[in-house]
């Protein structure tokens, strides 16, 4: 299987979808906004050092995920978000890894609104049936996000 490089991923497209999701934010713009304690800072710090770098996985940043962020999410805004990173996942299977940029804002906007996070199968109809398993509303939404995409 050949190597994805970054130019190939739109990450101005997830960047696009993580802004949405600050611009709703109670603290965005604002004194009480820590980035680095927030699972979207997270996201965002990722896709920046993936854009700056030129690389799409980062060993060991999997175990840096800011698990203390406990703000309210809603999923009607991040599931724009994680349909985004179905829609750029290349389905890597064998080769998939979890410190890769696209399963790292995936994770951190799952811990948004999980228990646990979702390993993805590879498959977008099995994560929607993995996600359902915890969260049928997070499930039905990113179910209409997808099909936005498609049109």
């Amino acid at each position: 299987m050949a190597t994805v490089r970054v130019e190939e991923i739109n990450l101005a497209a997830l960047e696009a979808q993580l802004d949405r999701i600050c611009q709703g934010c109670d603290l965005y713009n604002s004194a009480g906004c820590k980035e680095s304690q927030c699972l979207v800072g997270f996201a965002r710090k990722v896709l920046s050092f993936a854009a700056q770098k030129k690389l799409l996985d980062i060993p060991g940043a999997s175990k840096l995920l800011p698990t203390q962020d406990f703000k309210p999410y809603y999923p009607e805004q991040v599931a724009g978000a994680i349909a985004e990173t179905c829609r750029q996942c290349r389905q890597c299977r064998d080769n998939h890894s979890p410190d890769c940029v696209i399963a790292l804002v995936r994770s951190a906007l799952e811990s948004a609104l999980l228990q646990e996070t979702i390993d993805y199968p590879g498959s977008v109809f099995l994560y929607l049936a993995r996600i359902k398993e915890q969260h049928p509303q997070l499930a039905a939404l990113l179910a209409r996000e997808l099909q936005k995409g498609r049109t």
